[in-house]
């Protein structure tokens, strides 16, 4: 494994360049690459990310719909535990205002960008989402100004946007986070004190975006954790590959079967899991993943970004079509994850195509 392998970019789902095999534990430090297995990590992620949003109408009591929703919800994790590791791996030439620029020119702008023509629907047409109204019941008497102050500042506009405003309040803790990083010993009380914390504040309405980045901050910090300590830990992996692998898959498996008084904490728990799981099985196995989820990778952020536009679409144009929910189970699950990641894809290459470099400040690649 070679030593501290920096990316050549800071962006969390960035695009990459060629991927390079895993090397032996005991390499030299090479010129900068990217890091395989972390790369395609980026594109199995964003899989789950998408699976999780595909909007079907599945029957009560459906099996199939309870173990996809065990293995995809909470997807979350895994994208922000990338994002720690990357922050932590790209850290050496930390300058606060720079990273603010890049992450306002990456992250931000694609988002308020995006938010334009769907938060100009809401507030025309006041087609206000569940969890907005679970929040503020009354919201539909607040003041047009007041309505797009909120979907803004708490990404409540579009389902997956949410994930900006929280992970925004992580950049600007980033010289806080930095400083637990150049003194590492402090990790070992505050990573547990975190988890603890994550277990105690439990993931609330989207929209919630202080409890939900008070929950999600021990999921960054152990992936700015795993990246300091990326060489001991694929060394720890290698020894005890049969404990990386099962202990995830048993809690999900637990997660099938447990109460819903503990469901969520059993959920937080087995993702976590999953995260060395895939770091260890996507370095070992390099040589043998896929291309697409190369693709994947490269474009990983921006179908975060776009993917919820096709998914809507399939449900409008179904229900258009057929006057009757699009209906539940595995194979439609399938088609439609498999559409909607083509849709994706094809939009963003063309969007790259029309606008070259310029398209990630629209797009996020």
């Amino acid at each position: 494994m070679e030593k501290q392998l920096p990316l050549t970019t800071d962006n969390t789902l960035a695009p990459a360049a060629t991927i390079t095999p895993a090397a032996p534990l005991n390499a030299a430090k090479a010129p900068k690459k990217f890091i395989g297995y972390i790369h395609n990590f980026r594109g199995v992620a964003i899989i789950y990310v998408v699976g999780a949003h595909i909007l079907l109408n599945w029957k009560e009591g459906s099996v199939s719909h309870k173990v996809l929703d065990i293995i995809m919800q909470n997807s979350t994790i895994l994208f922000l535990f990338i994002a720690g590791y990357l922050f932590q791996h790209l850290s050496a030439k930390f300058e606060y205002k720079d990273y603010l620029v890049k992450k306002f020119q990456n992250v931000i702008c694609p988002y308020l960008l995006l938010s334009i023509p769907v938060m100009a629907y809401r507030l025309i047409s006041q087609d206000i989402n569940g969890f907005t109204l679970q929040d503020h019941p009354d919201f539909a008497s607040w003041s047009l100004w007041r309505q797009g102050s909120y979907y803004l500042l708490h990404g409540a506009h579009l389902q997956q946007l949410w994930f900006i405003p929280m992970i925004t309040l992580y950049y600007l803790i980033a010289p806080i986070l930095l400083y637990v990083d150049r003194h590492p010993k402090l990790y070992y009380g505050v990573l547990p004190g975190l988890i603890i914390l994550s277990l105690v504040v439990q993931r609330s309405t989207l929209s919630d975006t202080l409890v939900m980045a008070v929950h999600f901050l021990s999921v960054y910090v152990f992936g700015m954790f795993l990246s300091r300590y990326k060489d001991e830990y694929l060394v720890f992996a290698r020894k005890y590959w049969v404990l990386v692998t099962v202990l995830p898959i048993a809690f999900l498996v637990l997660n099938y079967f447990i109460s819903p008084r503990f469901y969520d904490n059993v959920d937080y728990t087995h993702k976590m899991l999953f995260c060395p799981f895939y770091l260890y099985w996507l370095w070992r196995l390099e040589k043998y993943v896929p291309k697409f989820v190369d693709v994947l990778a490269v474009l990983s952020f921006g179908i975060y970004f776009v993917h919820y536009f096709f998914v809507l679409l399939l449900r409008g144009v179904y229900q258009m079509v057929f006057h009757a929910p699009m209906p539940g189970n595995l194979v439609v699950w399938t088609v439609c994850l498999i559409v909607v990641m083509l849709l994706s894809i094809w939009t963003l290459q063309l969007t790259q195509r029309i606008l070259g470099k310029k398209s990630k400040f629209l797009v996020g690649v």
